[in-house]
């Protein structure tokens, strides 16, 4: 059995060039050309970036910015966002100020930030929790 490059040698001709039919390179070719856009990161985008210079942008861009992300970490982002948005309005006196320290909290993040800080934030509170577990068995058993 032979190959495409093993017909393409045999069809060389006497100045030593090779004869290449396109019908049986066509496939290669094109198989090529995707590994080199695959490698060079062709269709592989920058995670979007949340503008919270106006109401419409972040808006717009909170929604692509989760669009980003797959189902797991869309999940964890909206926990995030839900955690932040809880503290945000603690903070707030009016709606108003709400909307914009919420603009301005997340502004300049992209959704994979937001959830690698929330999993930095649940591990440590996670850690704190069995410490504090811990804490409280050492005492009862010192009683």
């Amino acid at each position: 059995m032979t190959t495409v490059l093993d017909r393409a040698a045999l069809k060389a001709s006497p100045d030593h060039s090779l004869i290449i039919e396109s019908d049986h390179m066509r496939p290669l070719i094109l198989l090529s050309v995707c590994f080199l856009a695959s490698a060079c990161g062709v269709g592989a985008s920058a995670p979007t970036v949340i503008d919270g210079s106006s109401a419409a942008t972040f808006n717009q861009t909170l929604g692509a910015a989760k669009a980003d992300l797959g189902p797991k970490d869309r999940l964890k982002f909206e926990a995030a966002l839900s955690e932040f948005k809880a503290r945000t309005f603690a903070k707030a006196n009016s709606r108003q100020e709400y909307q914009h320290l919420l603009r301005k909290g997340l502004d300049g993040l992209t959704a994979p930030r937001v959830v690698d800080q929330f999993n930095r934030d649940v591990d440590r509170v996670g850690g704190q929790a069995a410490d504090a577990v811990f804490e409280a068995k050492r005492a009862l058993n010192r009683k």
